[in-house]
């Protein structure tokens, strides 16, 4: 297959099993940072592959769909739900992002650190392998099932040497792994994740690979998208949603026993030039055990809500310098557009999200970016210069 020809395999979720090719007359997916995606296939049932099938196999969460470009494997995930449009003789199929089985898993044994501060990804790691992941040594019902029956789906690399934390998630708060791991990864000096993957050619499987990248902040690539050249920046917004003056993070405990903390910038609502009124965010964090982490939270609320945020919406040029295949959410990039009477934008930005719809007629993609200075604002919060970031 050419390099821009795409494939959609199905293999068992748990073993990783090859099934079947489904033969596409249209597909979209999309890739998210820290967050699951989803993609969609549709199916025309006359293709000669399906002859044979055993449609059982397709069924919600029994099977995992990646979709491959070329060489290189872009997305992948469970199967959610189908669909036959009888008239139209097509099936469709909707698969979430495989991170949001992780999110459909709960710490049912709780875990605590101590009072040992540990590595923050070998937490990330531990709750998802030993809560979600690793297949259960034992039949349901009998002693040593609770914890894991996943569908040992992932692969890690070396835990990082980043931060290390306090954490414990008692079992009866019954808290989502996967919220546990955003929880941990979005404090200050945190941690960005996404999920790759690739061919294990020796064994014939789809390896899926969870991948921590720190800092936060994008991995620098050197690409540049400029609107006329390799893409078309269709419009630019200034978005205050994040905006805030003052922040309170819960933490754990109850009632009048429960940590919190508590941070405020009077600067946003005084100075001149850029005052505005207060705005109060509020975030729960039960699992954090100390108030140092929650004032960190707080902080990096305070830092990321200082200024609005701009964010150009940029589409690639089919055909062009960059596709899909060559972008990853994470990847840190520079975008540059101008237009007769306003001044335009040349800056930096992370890709937060990466949507690409393919069809008879062609292939688009477009991107959603985060500004690289929210991640500089958290940066010169923490060592008193903010001002120095507007």
């Amino acid at each position: 297959m050419t390099e821009t020809e795409y494939r959609v395999i199905l293999s068992e979720f748990k073993g990783g099993a090859l099934l079947a090719e489904l033969p596409v007359s249209a597909l979209s997916y999309r890739s998210i940072l820290n967050a699951p995606g989803a993609a969609s296939f549709t199916v025309p049932l006359a293709a000669e592959p399906l002859a044979g099938l055993d449609w059982s196999l397709i069924s919600p969460w029994r099977i995992i769909a990646h979709v491959q470009r070329g060489s290189r494997v872009l997305w992948g995930g469970p199967l959610l739900s189908w669909n036959v449009d009888l008239a139209a003789e097509e099936m469709t199929l909707d698969c979430t992002g495989l991170w949001e089985y992780y999110r459909r898993n709960m710490i049912n044994l709780g875990y605590s650190t101590g009072t040992t501060p540990r590595e923050q990804t070998t937490i990330a790691r531990e709750l998802i392998q030993q809560f979600a992941d690793n297949p259960s040594p034992v039949a349901p019902g009998q002693p040593g099932y609770w914890g894991s029956n996943g569908p040992g789906a992932l692969t890690f690399g070396p835990d990082l040497d980043t931060m290390k934390r306090e954490r414990t998630y008692p079992w009866f708060e019954w808290k989502s792994v996967g919220e546990a791991v955003e929880q941990l990864a979005g404090v200050i000096k945190g941690f960005d994740f996404r999920l790759d993957f690739a061919w294990d050619v020796d064994a014939r499987v789809i390896r899926n690979h969870f991948r921590f990248l720190y800092p936060a902040g994008g991995q620098d690539t050197g690409i540049v998208l400029e609107h006329g050249a390799n893409c078309t920046v269709t419009s630019v917004t200034s978005d205050g949603d994040k905006m805030c003056t003052e922040t309170g993070v819960n933490g754990a405990g109850e009632g009048w026993s429960q940590l919190k903390s508590w941070w405020y910038n009077g600067q946003l609502e005084t100075e001149d030039g850029r005052r505005i009124p207060r705005l109060a965010s509020i975030a729960t964090n039960n699992s954090v055990v100390r108030v140092d982490t929650l004032t960190a939270q707080a902080e990096r609320m305070i830092a990321v809500g200082a200024f609005p945020v701009i964010v150009p919406e940029v589409t690639l040029h089919p055909g062009g310098e960059y596709s899909a295949a060559e972008l990853r959410v994470g990847h840190r990039i520079r975008v540059r557009a101008r237009t007769a009477r306003w001044p335009g934008i040349d800056a930096e930005y992370v890709i937060q999200e990466i949507n690409t719809k393919v069809t008879r007629t062609g292939e688009e993609t477009t991107l959603a970016l985060v500004p690289v200075t929210i991640f500089e604002r958290v940066d010169d919060w923490v060592k008193g210069e903010l001002e120095a970031a507007a």
